[in-house]
């Protein structure tokens, strides 16, 4: 009967045990979203669908917190808590509307082991003139929030560039498509801002050479 009971109180352990260790290994292995209502639920599967297929064909794991405000302790707890956490290759995407007290001015970083820094490029999500992420905020016009779309938009850019430097693609990718259309949309914005910004200056010109 103790032979039994110990036997079973063993078990009971390992089981613990193994769950547990399962359970800590696998919290950060795949997609991991963490924030406010930024990013919708439609959005979300498919950042956790691009997510998942990554982390299934090369092993990379990504993390992406969206804020509407943090502090600077907040940021700080945020950041060292993942990196305390996870297990390489991974990369974290902290985003934040406003950050500290500064009236609106964000904060928009990225963190990433040392064997995935080289195999995507931060230039291609965030330049203010080209970048995946950061155009989509810079041209979107709707008076919805332009956030999850571009979340989707330099997500999709970011988890393409990692699976392209391991030599494959993903099913769930959103290929080139949306990139496209923000490039169009992209390209207008800018002729119709020099078009009026022409037409001012020949205005201004044209009333001087009348008077």
């Amino acid at each position: 009967m103790r032979l039994t009971n110990k036997l079973k109180a063993a078990f009971k352990a390992a089981l613990l045990f193994t769950t547990l260790f399962f359970f800590n290994n696998s919290l950060y292995a795949e997609f991991t979203y963490e924030g406010d209502s930024l990013i919708g639920e439609k959005a979300l599967k498919k950042l956790d669908e691009m997510g998942n297929e990554l982390y299934q064909k090369t092993g990379v794991s990504t993390v992406i917190v969206a804020k509407s405000h943090l502090t600077k302790e907040e940021f700080l707890e945020v950041k060292n808590r993942y990196l305390k956490t996870l297990k390489n290759p991974y990369v974290l995407w902290i985003f934040s509307k406003s950050y500290m007290d500064r009236t609106n001015v964000g904060i928009n970083q990225m963190f990433s082991s040392a064997d995935v820094k080289d195999k995507f490029d931060e230039d291609s999500l965030f330049s203010p003139w080209g970048g995946t992420f950061t155009k989509v905020l810079t041209v979107h016009k709707s008076k919805s929030d332009p956030t999850a779309a571009a979340f989707l938009n330099g997500y999709g850019d970011l988890t393409d560039m990692i699976a392209e430097s391991y030599g494959i693609k993903l099913d769930s990718s959103i290929g080139n498509e949306t990139k496209t259309t923000i490039n169009v949309a992209r390209i207008l914005f800018y002729v119709v801002t020099l078009f009026f910004f022409i037409y001012y200056i020949k205005v201004k010109y044209f009333n001087k050479e009348k008077k």
